[in-house]
């Protein structure tokens, strides 16, 4: 495996840049999300262009059918070519779809055979059902990409699998030690590795070549939330992905101790980050649960 250029984590911890530098087990990037990137990075790319691309992985191919013929996209079951799939769910959706299949797919797998202590399938769970709130409070707030939004709330905690996949027994003791010292899991690891799964997922999202309003959502979705007087897009999707994990752990908290997050000292301020109240979420509960349900189809992606 090739080990992450510390050139792109210059403002990282000195201890992420050596972690990062000495890498060997961590997945690189599958060539076919290497080859799905380069298409988005083409302004003179489109459908047909993203189709092919996709044809392209057999495997990704049906996982994204299956997708898209599920009751989350409102799937109709007659939808068998990715060209017609680009048709029926549009652009953004499959280009989406594909982006959160293919890591998600190579990230998971890499964590079940790390061999160490952390519930991944649990933290998958978790992972799927902030996408989901994500996308729903997106929506509610007509954010103008909300299947941009799922992803990142599918990978907001791309950085945990990465300590897994790298350091399988130390995190083990990580999460038991915020559990025992009763401290959030990323100030527990933090004194452990110098820095958290915020930081870590942040540069091993740069080494991938995600979008950057993608890496900041990953980097960033613990910091406490403002409010600009006139948001960019990029402080809009932070602060929904923000708000979507709260709500997770609110809505469905974890079945298994993967280190409880401490819940933030200000639940109102990531509302008015978010630019939606607590009683529109309250109203929308019934709309919120159901998209969880179906998003379950997110959660076997082997």
């Amino acid at each position: 495996m090739n080990a992450i250029d510390v050139q792109e984590t210059t403002k990282s911890p000195a201890q992420l840049q050596v972690m990062l530098a000495n890498i060997e087990d961590l997945p690189t990037i599958p060539e076919i999300l290497f080859r799905i990137l380069k298409v988005l990075d083409d302004p003179d790319s489109g459908a047909h262009d993203l189709s092919a691309v996709v044809r392209l992985d057999a495997p990704l191919t049906a996982k994204i059918l299956r997708l898209a013929n599920s009751p989350y996209y409102a799937g109709t079951g007659d939808v068998t070519d990715i060209q017609r799939c680009v048709a029926v769910l549009g652009y953004r959706t499959v280009r989406q779809v594909a982006i959160c299949v293919s890591v998600a797919t190579s990230v998971v797998q890499a964590a079940a055979k790390a061999g160490g202590k952390l519930d991944y399938r649990e933290l998958w769970r978790h992972s799927v059902v902030t996408g989901a709130v994500a996308k729903h409070l997106a929506e509610l707030v007509a954010y103008p990409d909300p299947e941009e939004i799922f992803t990142a709330g599918l990978l907001h905690d791309l950085g945990k699998f990465v300590f897994e996949i790298h350091t399988p027994r130390s995190y083990g003791q990580v999460i038991r030690n915020s559990r025992d010292e009763k401290i959030s899991l990323c100030r527990a690891e933090t004194n452990t590795y110098g820095f958290d799964h915020a930081t870590l997922g942040e540069a091993f999202g740069r080494f991938w070549n995600f979008p950057e309003r993608l890496i900041r959502c990953i980097g960033h979705h613990h910091d406490q939330p403002v409010c600009p007087a006139e948001p960019a897009q990029s402080d809009a999707a932070l602060a929904l992905v923000a708000l979507a994990d709260y709500l997770a752990n609110t809505f469905d908290p974890p079945r298994s101790d993967l280190g409880q997050e401490i819940q933030p000292t200000d639940p109102a301020g990531l509302y008015a980050a978010a630019g939606v109240t607590e009683e529109t979420v309250e109203e929308n509960l019934g709309a919120i649960a159901e998209s969880m349900v179906n998003s379950s189809v997110y959660l076997d992606l082997s």
